[in-house]
């Protein structure tokens, strides 16, 4: 932490004391755009954000397309990889370019909110927030330096709706996920931006492990709500609160049923104060985790999340930009466990960190980025992660080379949880905790090509590696030994775009494998996907909008009984059609068009053909 230390005040005292004053700068109350840009991410500023590569998910993405939950987006991003057990609400984990499940970390606004309290600290994509988003972003390769601990494959940050205009809409779906939600925005006179969304869903349990459907399999009450306000012309206030609760049923072994209950809770605020030479920005944020398993008994896993954080980001000049901050955050946990090696448990961990990064522009053409970050961890210690970028623009070439590293702390189930009255939580895995924790590293080349305003290709090759991973090596109950994992691939795309019509193309080839060359489950090494989205007009119809995705995963890996196989490929269609009539927008989607029959993973089927009808008003 000295080390960082020493880093931050050392750049402070080189930096130029003067920063260069913004011209004709006014902050909008209503929806104005601010001189200086209010970055969702931490540990950035004007510069090192345009540095990182990221894939932006816009608000008006989602709606052209017809999604209706965050694992239908992501399924559609090269390098992810979506593994769910069963239809909509079901247990759903996500691999970023081959890591594991929880070494992507997901944010709210920019601050963490995984779930501490699952047995991998990972976050559910099962049934989300996805009308209440304005984006989705999403950060490929190591990210520690950025985000903080846990950041090893990537980050997920879900920014909250910030809408300027009065809007309502409603949603509903059918057949084997019978859903309705509805989304509201509203202006007032003084100037408060409130957005409310709201949603429930039942979904039919298809799991292969039996023969018959569960006709409760999964039932989803959700309550998002966002708000904000200029209380003057430097100051904006923004609020955030969720409440999300799922009742899921799944098989046991045997042919019987067996149920949870997941509750979440999220409460999020922020200050920013904005001035001609700098951005600071306060977030304060809390969230909840209680789940409960009817499997031999009741087991419980409730984890509380606090953290505050403080940052602040200035721009120089046109070729110079720093941020600097910090954050604190701190976990409790309170575990029962049943069955054989059942026990209860109660702990905690905090974590404090300090962060910086600098932009410079040598030139117009060239540009260097640094990110560097510091965390102490309770168990773990110190530990310091960064992020080097250098960009290269070559007439209708831009070239980025960039390296970053990660780190992940072990989390409040392996530290107090898990099974502990097994042989391997008082043996080998004990003592594994006094060793580090996971780490990672990425090496990435990228390259974008702009044929026109039209046309654009790219490309990203990378290389990675994370070290020290606690894994199981069979199912007794512990976490009894540590592994690595080496990551490859090539991710491309092309893009053609006019006023009128979009396609995109893009093509994953990815390698995943444990130390001793094995390679990972369920991670296919081939992936390719089309995207169609146009405005046409039709003698017959009018006007209307129409998106079609196309999505093929290749052969990967996984458990058939106790056998590792190549489990077959998947061609998925999806179709959604656009209408504007009697003043509101009429949206009809199609998820599965070809009612395709896949297991992903295997012994888990998926939803076949299903159709969501959806209207939006604008007043």
């Amino acid at each position: 932490m000295k080390k960082l230390l020493t880093i931050i005040l050392s750049t402070l005292i080189y930096l130029p004391l003067e920063s260069k004053e913004l011209e004709n700068c006014k902050w909008r109350n209503i929806s104005g755009t601010p001189c200086l840009t209010i970055f969702s991410a931490p540990n950035t500023s004007e510069i090192t954000e345009s540095s990182l590569g990221k894939t932006v998910i816009t608000k008006k993405m989602m709606i052209d397309s017809g999604y209706q939950d965050v694992r239908s987006v992501l399924e559609y991003v090269a390098g992810i990889d979506v593994y769910s057990d069963g239809p909509t609400g079901q247990k759903t984990s996500i691999f970023m370019r081959g890591t594991n499940s929880n070494h992507t970390l997901v944010l709210l606004n920019g601050t963490p909110i995984n779930d501490q309290g699952s047995p991998k600290a990972m976050f559910d994509f099962g049934y989300d927030f996805l009308q209440g988003l304005q984006q989705i972003e999403i950060y490929k390769g190591a990210s520690g330096a950025i985000f903080g601990p846990a950041a090893i494959g990537g980050a997920i940050n879900f920014v909250t709706a910030i809408d300027y205009e009065n809007s309502a809409s409603i949603n509903a779906s059918d057949r084997r996920n019978n859903s309705i939600s509805g989304n509201y925005t509203y202006i007032t006179d003084n100037g408060w931006h409130h957005n409310i969304k709201g949603g429930s869903s039942q979904a039919e349990e298809i799991s292969a492990g039996n023969s018959k459907p569960d006709l409760d399999g999964t039932k989803n009450l959700s309550l998002n709500y966002n708000t904000q306000k200029f209380l003057s012309d430097n100051l904006k206030f923004k609020g955030t609160g969720y409440v999300r609760k799922t009742e899921t049923g799944y098989d046991k072994s045997s042919d019987e049923y067996a149920s949870g209950t997941n509750i979440m809770y999220a409460l999020q605020s922020s200050l920013e104060n904005k001035t001609e030479k700098k951005l600071d920005t306060f977030t304060s944020h809390v969230h909840v985790y209680d789940r409960v398993y009817d499997e031999a008994e009741k087991n419980k896993y409730y984890s509380q999340t606090y953290s505050l954080k403080a940052e602040r980001k200035i721009n120089f000049s046109d070729n110079l930009s720093y941020g600097f901050g910090s954050d604190y955050k701190y976990d409790k946990g309170d575990f029962q466990v049943y069955g054989t090696y059942g026990n209860s448990a109660k702990g905690h961990s905090d974590n404090l960190g300090i962060f910086s990064n600098a932009g410079y522009k040598i030139d117009e053409t060239t540009t260097l980025s640094l990110h560097t970050r510091g965390d102490s961890h309770k168990y773990s210690g110190e530990n310091i992660t960064y992020r080097l970028n250098a960009t290269k623009l070559i007439d209708k070439l831009t070239l980025s080379l960039s390296e970053s590293t990660g780190v992940r702390h072990p989390d409040l189930y392996v530290l107090h949880g898990g099974n502990p009255g097994s042989s391997f939580y008082n043996g080998a895995f004990k003592a594994m905790l006094t060793t580090k924790p996971e780490t990672s590293l990425t090496r990435e080349l990228a390259a974008e090509y702009n044929l026109s305003d039209s046309i654009s290709f790219g490309t990203t090759a990378y290389r990675g590696s994370v070290s020290d991973v606690l894994n199981r090596s069979n199912s007794s109950g512990g976490y009894n030994e540590t592994l690595d994992i080496e990551q490859e691939g090539l991710e491309s795309s092309f893009t053609f775009k006019n006023d009128n019509q979009r396609v995109s193309l893009t093509n994953t080839l990815s390698k995943s494998s444990e130390g001793n060359g094995r390679p990972q489950l369920r991670r296919p090494e081939k992936q390719y996907g089309v995207n169609y989205n146009a405005k046409l007009n039709s003698s017959y119809t009018g006007l209307f909008g129409i998106n079609i995705n196309y999505r093929h995963v290749g052969k990967a890996e996984d458990w058939v009984g106790s056998v590792r196989k190549k489990v077959d490929s998947t061609d998925i269609i999806n179709l959604s059609l656009t209408k504007e009539l009697f003043g509101m927008e009429w949206t009809l989607s199609s998820t599965n068009l070809t009612d395709e029959y896949y297991q992903k993973p295997y012994g888990y089927n998926q939803e076949g053909r299903n159709f969501e009808l959806s209207l939006r008003s604008k007043y």
